[in-house]
């Protein structure tokens, strides 16, 4: 064919009706006559279906190549966005905000991808993920041997640990000791759940978010909440009926970004993005954005 496949449309099928006259069309001579054959109405008609049939092919496989590459490009994130101000939704429109939101869009633009947030609950957060829900999860999870032997982790990229949050005017809560006794409200499966739970003669309180959690205290059902210090901080800010028991927590943790297991080149250019952000200076400009300087 004389013409490329960028000439789609009538151009292309007139080329094409063409082209099948020329491989079909034969000459001879006879007595020095020159005597051309045309082909038959059928045989160009069988010619121009084949000729359409490829093209259909070619195109198709032009935009299964295109739509794959766009998918490769968005990397599809986990996120139970019910803990400000690590990851939030905002109530007027309705956009995924916050520490963790901020840090993976950063990352993700490192790696020359695009960010999907799929918020998703807590209980269930790992499990999408070893079930292929997601590429990756960023939820102010803490690194622990547990999650550990689930799911693959990337180099910490944050520190944070618990903290008690109380009414202002509660004096008799000094520290973890004096929760002997009490009800403490937590998030369920968390460090702040796993941390309570080991200490005697607390009642724990569990719910399926933070906010719950804290709401809890506010109503009286509760003389505590035991959680990260990046959320409890955020609520003690915003409400100054809450106060912290001590602004130093009084465990140590490390936060991770989840990756599932046998995805190691994820991994690897997570880890890799997380390096240069914190190099280019990127990294504190996010978290300056959150925390203050």
């Amino acid at each position: 064919m004389h013409k490329t496949l960028s000439n789609f449309g009538g151009v292309f099928l007139l080329s094409c009706r063409k082209n099948a006259l020329d491989v079909e069309e034969s000459a001879s001579t006879r007595n020095g006559i020159v005597m051309r054959y045309a082909p038959s109405e059928g045989v160009l008609r069988v010619k121009l279906f084949r000729y359409a049939l490829v093209l259909c092919l070619v195109l198709v496989t032009a935009m299964s190549f295109v739509a794959n590459g766009a998918a490769a490009k968005v990397l599809k994130v986990g996120s139970d966005c019910t803990y400000p101000p690590m990851e939030m939704q905002n109530e007027k429109t309705g956009a995924f905000e916050g520490f963790d939101i901020d840090l993976i869009k950063a990352v993700a633009k490192k790696m020359g991808r695009t960010v999907q947030i799929l918020n998703t609950g807590w209980d269930g957060i790992i499990p999408g993920l070893m079930n292929g829900n997601y590429d990756c999860l960023i939820s102010a999870m803490t690194i622990t041997d547990d999650r550990a032997a689930q799911i693959n982790f990337s180099d910490p990229y944050f520190t944070a640990g618990q903290v008690i949050l109380v009414m202002a005017d509660n004096t008799s809560i000094k520290g973890p000791a004096d929760l002997k006794g009490k009800k403490v409200a937590v998030q369920m499966g968390t460090t702040g759940d796993i941390a309570v739970s080991k200490m005697e003669g607390v009642t724990v309180l569990r719910f399926n978010t933070n906010p719950e959690a804290v709401q809890e205290l506010r109503n009286g059902g509760a003389a505590a909440v035991v959680a990260d210090s990046t959320t409890l901080m955020w609520e003690a800010l915003k409400d100054s009926k809450l106060k912290l028991v001590d602004k130093k927590p009084f465990t140590v943790e490390y936060y991770g970004i989840g990756v599932k297991k046998g995805n190691d080149s994820l991994l690897n250019a997570i880890n890799k993005a997380l390096a240069r952000l914190k190099v280019s200076g990127e990294y504190e400009a996010v978290f300056a954005k959150w925390f203050g300087k």
